[in-house]
């Protein structure tokens, strides 16, 4: 097929595709999408479906011209993209309407923002201080008296007898003095520490790898993604019946405040989706068909109510549970290899 555009690459993480549409092309789509509108128009003399083109066509040509570039467009851009093998991050913008003349190819220029090359950096360089969770008596203390303001007991005064009758009401076995509670709670918030800990050091090392990586996400890319978690927002507002003003003030927060934390989520999402893209190509990191029916499995048995069982044969459906266990699997490799552990959530 002859190709239909041309690329010209602005920066390294935008291109500019002119696109041309064959005239030939645009008339024969426009013709059909024509005779769609005619077969649904009543005209007073006429039988429905057979009121003549030409005598309708005036009065509607500019929508037909809309419907059918609407319908064309997309699909040239796509061939495009396909041909340059182009990872595009955000949907292509138009430069301008395309200009329309009798006779005449159509063109016109999009922009396209794309995933620039990044290059894994020297990852033996992050040095993430492995910090121990300590519990001051204080916390344990604090702990109790809660427990005492959320909890009516017989036990006026924080005793054993208190212990007990608490530990029992909180279904906590082998505690039979305030001693033993105190200890049990101590565990507990060290617990609770640890784990906010490795937590930390996880978010601690991606940001130095992707420091490391140089990556930069285009700006685009990040209004997008922020754009969609506006657009769901509302949705999911609307669903629920509430309204935004009446949440934000709710919330005591505003919607700019919401942009601006919805970009920087965004962000630091992306960045992360691409180091462990680039981890996983780097390290050559697959799943097996094994390990893919284990998820699935194991998905099935954590959905006994799921009455759709035709999602689980679904080979989209399947691919998107792969990608996101690739995904898992990579950030648990690099996980081992930085910080030097396989913990688990």
């Amino acid at each position: 097929m002859e190709q239909t555009y041309t690329r010209k690459d602005i920066s390294k993480d935008t291109i500019e595709l002119t696109i041309t549409i064959p005239h030939e092309s645009f008339k024969s789509s426009y013709e059909i999408v024509l005779k769609d509108y005619t077969k649904d128009t009543n005209i007073k003399g006429f039988r429905k479906g057979k009121v003549p083109s030409e005598l309708l066509e005036p009065n509607i040509k500019e929508n037909i011209i809309i419907e059918t570039i609407e319908k064309l467009a997309p699909l040239y851009i796509n061939m495009a993209i396909q041909k340059e093998n182009l990872e595009i991050i955000a949907p292509p913008t138009y430069k301008e309407f395309p200009k329309i003349k009798d006779g005449q190819d159509i063109q016109f220029t999009i922009t396209i923002t794309i995933l620039p090359e990044f290059k894994l950096g020297n990852l033996k360089k992050i040095k993430i201080k492995k910090e121990k969770a300590i519990v001051e008596d204080k916390e344990v203390e604090d702990a109790i008296e809660d427990i005492k303001k959320n909890r009516e007991t017989k036990a006026k005064s924080i005793d054993d007898k208190w212990a007990l009758e608490i530990a029992k009401m909180l279904k906590i076995e082998n505690i039979k003095t305030l001693q033993e509670l105190k200890e049990h709670i101590k565990d507990a918030l060290t617990a609770q520490k640890e784990h906010m800990l490795i937590h930390k050091r996880e978010q601690e090392a991606l940001i130095e790898a992707i420091k490391l990586s140089k990556i930069e996400i285009p700006q685009a890319a990040i209004k997008y993604e922020a754009s969609e978690r506006e657009r769901s927002f509302i949705n999911d507002m609307q669903q629920r019946g509430v309204k935004v003003e009446d949440f934000l003030k709710s919330q005591n927060i505003t919607m700019d405040k919401l942009r601006e934390l919805w970009e920087r989520d965004s962000k630091e999402a992306l960045e992360t989706d691409v180091f462990l893209k680039m981890y996983t190509k780097e390290k050559d990191i697959k799943i097996t068909d094994k390990e893919l029916k284990e998820r699935i499995d194991y998905i099935k048995k954590a959905s006994p109510d799921n009455k759709d069982t035709s999602i689980y044969e679904d080979p989209r459906w399947q691919n998107y549970v792969k990608t996101v266990q690739t995904k898992e699997k990579a950030f648990e490799m690099f996980r081992e290899e930085v910080l030097g552990d396989t913990h688990k959530d």
